[in-house]
């Protein structure tokens, strides 16, 4: 096995570890041996057990940011065009795809270490910023486009969260129809 092909599988075995039982059960010991290496391939690959958890973090991050714009992609042609709802179906498609990976995310495991919130917190931003970039350019003139697109992130954010922890009720269409009504508050483009 190359060192990138060994890298990624011990990424896989610390998701699934971590997935299944929260980060606090990600040890080296525990992780090596479910991998098959040694320890000493653990930290000849991530330096120690922080930067494994960290390469993880940044891998699944890249993961779920591909999956979500793929998603969008090919959602938006389909859709009522309108990007507000397009985007939001597109995150619940995207998680369809990788529930683990948006899990991480979405809903931090026990004991998940600082660089996860740093993450999160980054991502958070980003997200809320391009929110309220969108919504003053779709609504000129809108009344703080701040907080408003905060309303609208953590609104999103919560739906999403439903998705993952009660996928038979909280379906697609479900809650895709929710932002759709709630959109027609909003003022008209």
């Amino acid at each position: 096995m190359s060192a990138t092909e060994r890298r990624e599988q011990i990424l896989d075995v610390a998701h699934d570890i971590v997935a299944a039982e929260g980060f606090h059960a990600a040890t080296p010991k525990r992780i090596a041996d479910d991998a098959g290496v040694t320890r000493t391939v653990l930290y000849q690959q991530f330096g120690d057990v922080a930067g494994l958890l960290v390469a993880l973090i940044d891998r699944e991050a890249d993961r779920i940011g591909a999956q979500y714009l793929d998603a969008v992609a090919e959602v938006a042609p389909e859709s009522d065009n309108d990007p507000f709802v397009s985007a939001f179906e597109g995150a619940v498609r995207a998680i369809d795809e990788n529930p683990a990976g948006w899990r991480l995310f979405l809903l931090p495991p026990e004991g998940a270490p600082p660089a996860l919130h740093e993450r999160l917190a980054e991502s958070r931003d980003a997200v809320v910023a391009f929110m309220e970039l969108s919504l003053r350019s779709t609504f000129p003139g809108i009344e703080d486009p701040e907080y408003l697109a905060r309303v609208v992130h953590a609104t999103a954010r919560e739906l999403l969260c439903l998705h993952l922890t009660d996928p038979e009720n909280a379906t697609v269409e479900r809650l895709t129809g929710l932002i759709r009504r709630l959109r027609t508050f909003a003022p008209p483009q």
